[in-house]
Parts: structure tokens; sequence; C-alpha cells
């Protein structure tokens, strides 16, 4: 490896180094003085004009839960503004890695917001955050390899790595109320060998680091220079997923928060990525636009060094082609008319301020409920994201025998479920049921998806009855 090359090239894995592209265009004679208009008769792209689709009108709000129209657009079949995507483009068969356009705006947000230390970033649309990852797995693992993950995550996608033939290696965490694991990871591959013999040393490390899934928790920035210290020293990957983290939290009762942030001030206030630290082309971050803007669209995108991108490119013209093409006009035609870059932080921020109002809203009511009084309870006050996890202090039940947590959890699920709350049990999350059985006493409660806040405030008066009735029905 060169002083300037990636680390990841030698870590790509041998499907993703293997792959030839098959195609009927490139091998073809070399013509010396080929016709400057030459007519098109190769590839079966189909006339913009069998098209059904004419054109299309978009509706924007003016903030989320506000019924007003801040403004409306419209997308036509051919346009003359190279910054806007056309049905023309929208709807033919294009790049892999997305169209140019929305490419552009990405790598603008990318350069402004998460503000990466390498130089030679690039970024690569993908069919949202799971396919990013399922991508990154395809790009680096081969069957047999390890990849660390934070003993509970977001379960999915080991299907992905399994697919793959990759084996998850949970890394555990201090303690579910905390957001670190430094010595532990340390300490696993330190004695790598003895602790995990015969697996390989891991190729990577996924990791959820702002706004944790389930736990809402996120890593500190000594965390992530020590990890990053360790990925350097055992040559691993950082997979770094961020679907949560510009939905960003001050604490429950922080007399400093604000809702009327500027984007300077909003950029300021998140929690750096991973590639703010990496200065060798360690670490891929994956990003999507299902929080900020609807997961229906499918798409996200990736941020890693460049030499990656033509293996993505690889992985995406086997698996999945093209990310579909109206979501990404319609997305970037969004962020056009909102005012570019600067627009598509504004309404990020307004995004923000009603996750944090319900946040909140559900911290507080946590607080204030009968089963917090009496310690059968407490919150997670979480950093970022769309989930508040509570613990469950089973260990004040009064059949807690220390070896029965998923016990007394299950039973906390069905109390919960007759009380009229639907939850998820933290053990459900864990990569190791069994390692992580004694610190999976909590639950994830999403405050995402109900309509009011008022709602919120029943969901708690129902948690609460569902645990009293836990230690107090024995």
């Amino acid at each position: 490896m060169t002083d300037n090359e990636s680390p990841l090239l030698a870590l790509v894995s041998q499907r993703a180094r293997g792959r030839v592209p098959h195609d009927f265009w490139h091998d073809v004679p070399k013509v010396a003085n080929p016709h400057p208009k030459p007519i098109q008769l190769i590839g079966g792209l189909p006339n913009y004009q069998f098209f059904p689709i004419k054109g299309a009108d978009v509706q924007l709000r003016d903030a989320p839960f506000y019924n007003t129209t801040a403004d409306t657009f419209r997308s036509v079949d051919v346009s003359s503004d190279s910054a806007r995507i056309d049905i023309k483009a929208a709807l033919q068969y294009s790049e892999v890695g997305g169209l140019e356009p929305l490419l552009e705006q990405i790598r603008g947000f990318v350069k402004r917001v998460v503000r990466p230390k390498l130089q030679s970033w690039e970024v690569q649309c993908t069919l949202g955050g799971a396919d990013g990852i399922a991508k990154t797995f395809d790009v680096l693992v081969d069957p047999g390899d390890t990849v660390l993950f934070e003993e509970f995550t977001f379960v999915p996608v080991l299907g992905s790595l399994v697919e793959r033939g990759g084996i998850a290696v949970p890394v555990r965490l201090s303690a579910v109320t905390e957001f670190d694991y430094g010595n532990e990871l340390e300490t696993l591959l330190e004695n790598w060998t003895t602790l995990k013999p015969g697996l390989p040393k891991p190729k990577a490390l996924y990791t959820i680091p702002n706004g944790h899934n389930p736990l809402g928790l996120a890593q500190t920035i000594e965390h992530k220079k020590r990890v990053i210290a360790l990925a350097e020293k055992h040559n691993f990957a950082i997979i770094e997923d961020e679907p949560y983290s510009y939905l960003n939290f001050d604490k429950y009762g922080d007399p400093a928060t604000s809702y009327s942030l500027s984007n300077d001030e909003f950029i300021a206030s998140l929690n750096p990525s991973y590639t703010t630290l990496d200065t060798s082309g360690r670490v891929v971050r994956v990003e999507t636009f299902s929080k900020i803007f609807a997961p229906g669209m499918r798409l996200g995108f990736v941020v890693a060094d460049k030499a990656l991108m033509p293996f993505y490119s690889g992985s995406a013209a086997v698996l999945t082609r093209s990310p579909n093409g109206y979501s990404q006009m319609f997305l970037n035609n969004t962020i056009l008319q909102l005012g570019g870059v600067e627009g598509w932080i504004h309404w990020i921020t307004k995004v923000r301020n009603e996750y944090l109002q319900r946040k909140n809203v559900y911290v507080g009511a946590l607080l204030s409920s009968p089963a917090y009084t009496k310690g059968y309870l407490s919150p997670i006050d979480p950093s970022c994201g769309m989930f508040v996890s509570v613990v469950i202090n089973v260990d004040k039940h009064p059949r807690f025998s220390g070896a029965n947590v998923h016990e007394l959890m299950e039973l906390f699920y069905v109390k919960a479920v007759e009380a009229g709350v639907l939850v998820v049990l933290g053990r459900n999350m864990s990569v190791d049921k069994q390692l992580s059985e004694p610190r999976s006493n909590f639950v994830r409660t999403a405050i995402s998806f109900v309509d009011t806040h008022d709602v919120l405030r029943e969901a708690v008066n129902r948690l609460s009855e569902a645990a009293v009735r836990l230690f107090e029905d024995e």
C-alpha cells in the first residue's frame, strides 16, 4: 500500500475485487475518424416521449405537522436548468451511482455539514440506508470474515452480513445508560486469539454512533478517537451508520434549548462524524433520507474514499442497478425549491425541532409518572433520534434472582400489551441474546409515528400502569 492509498483497498472482498463488467458496447474496434454526430442505435433506451408522465406538481409543507402549503413547483419533461432533474432524466435508465444534479447537492451538503477530514472523499447514491450497509458488506466482507457490532444494534442489518457469509461479533457495552465500550473493545482486540479462537481478526466495526438504535445515545469525541486509534492499530474499517444524527437533542430541562437555531448554530450542535477524525480513508459513512425526507423514497448515500467507489458501482450494477429516478427528481428539485443546501439544512432543523419537542414531552411525562416515582422504571434521555429507551428496574422486583431478567421483561411486555402500548424488548435488539441478557432490562419506544403529543402522554400513562402492575401484582 502506498502512503496515499486507502487502507480499505486491502480489505476489499474477493467478490467485489473479482467483478468484471458484462456489457456489449465496449469490446469494439477503435475508430480513427468517428463521425462527429453519430446516431445512437446501441442502447435500448426508450425516447422520453414514450413516457406517459409529462410533468409533476409538488406542494411543500411549511414545517412538519403544518397543513399550510409553503410553496409549489413543477418538474417538467425537459428542463433547461442543469441543476434540476427533469422527467426525461428521471424516468430513463441512468448511472448506478445516482443522477449528477443530486450528487452535487449531496456533495455540497457533506462539505457544509459533515465536513470529512479526508480530502479524497466521494459520494454515491444508494437505495436507502439498509442498501448502503448491504453494499458496504458486499464490498468488504468475504465468507468467514468477522464484523464487530455494539451488543445492542439494529439487528435487521445482520441479515445482510449473514447473506455474505460474515460473522457478527458483539462488543459488550459498559452500561446501557452510557455509550462507551472503549475498554471492552480494546480488551477484545488485544486478546482476540484467546477470546475468539478460530476466528479471523475483524474486517470492520459497524456502529450507530450518534443516536444509537435502540439506546438513542451518542458517543463522545474521546470515545471516537479511541476507536479510530484501535482501528488503525488492528486494521479494520469503521462503518458509520448515521440515520439519526441530524435529529439532535439537548437534555431534558436544559435551559439553553433553542428552537430557532441558525444553520451555523445547528451544524455546530451536531455530534461529530467519525469522518472528521479519519485521515487515512478507513471510515465509510452511510446516510439515508428516510428520517429527514421520507422512507418510501428509498434513497440514501455513502461517503467514502473515492478509491472505493468503483467497488460500490460494481455492487450496484449486480445487485440493484440505479436508485429510483423519480425519487431522485423529487428529492433534488425539492432541495432546490427550498433554496439549495442552506434551505435543506433549515428544513432539517424544523424536523429536529418537532422531534425535540416530542422527546421532551415524552421524557418529562416519564419522569412524572407513578412508575418512575416508585423507582420501577427510568428513561434514558436520548442524544438524538426517534427512540426513547426505558429501563425497567427489575433488580427491585421481589422475584428478581439475578438470572431471570428475560422472564421478568417478558412479563412486563405482557402487561404493557394488556395496558394498550406496544414496545420493543431490548433483548430482541441484541446480537447475542445470552451475552446481553443481564443488560437487556429495557424497552425501546418510538416517538415518531403518533399524531400528537397527547398520544405520547397517554402512552406514558399506559407504560407506567404496566410497570406498576409488574411490581405490585405479585
